[in-house]
């Protein structure tokens, strides 16, 4: 199944992004990263600053499974899941299910409604470099593995035919 997630954050955005996106790829595998934008807050009581953006993995998770797993790392980076006024308060990563499919397709874009979330995908948007293990990376969309093995590493890749490749190979190899 294909989950696609936003992820946002607007206490220490830069570190918490960088590191929930650390922490997925080692769990999953593979991302696919869509742009880091800095966005307002929004149905927030905070005047701090989000970064957000949307990943896309692919795995055989149920949603229930996957919601359990993405709440795990939201408070292994210190949101508190218990707090009854969570939803309204800075957080230092939020990760949501926006929708699942069986077959890869970008429609789902078409259906956003969340205007944090539009913003990802407005090219006027005030792009979020992150610090990625040792990498900065940029706006541009990008695939993120992680390879586990000796001297475990991370591969961060930009360039838009590789990611083509990567998707095909990734995410299409059924």
């Amino acid at each position: 199944m294909f989950y696609v997630i936003s992820i946002g954050s607007n206490i220490q955005p830069e570190q918490h992004v960088a590191e929930a996106i650390s922490i997925l790829a080692k769990t999953f595998g593979s991302l696919y990263l869509y742009p880091r934008v800095y966005t307002q807050a929004e149905l927030v009581e905070s005047s701090n600053v989000f970064i957000n953006s949307v990943f896309v993995l692919r795995t055989q998770l149920s949603a229930s499974a996957l919601k359990a797993e993405l709440c795990r790392i939201e408070e292994s980076l210190g949101r508190d899941r218990s707090d009854p006024q969570r939803s309204v308060k800075d957080r230092s990563c939020d990760l949501d299910i926006i929708c699942s499919q069986p077959l890869w397709s970008e429609a789902w874009k078409t259906e956003l409604t969340e205007s944090y979330i539009q913003q990802v995908f407005n090219p006027a948007s005030k792009p979020a470099p992150i610090q990625f293990d040792s990498q900065l990376f940029s706006e541009r969309p990008a695939a993120i593995y992680f390879q586990a093995q000796t001297g475990d590493k991370f591969i961060v890749d930009q360039k838009p035919d590789a990611l083509i490749n990567w998707l095909e190979t990734s995410f299409l190899c059924d």
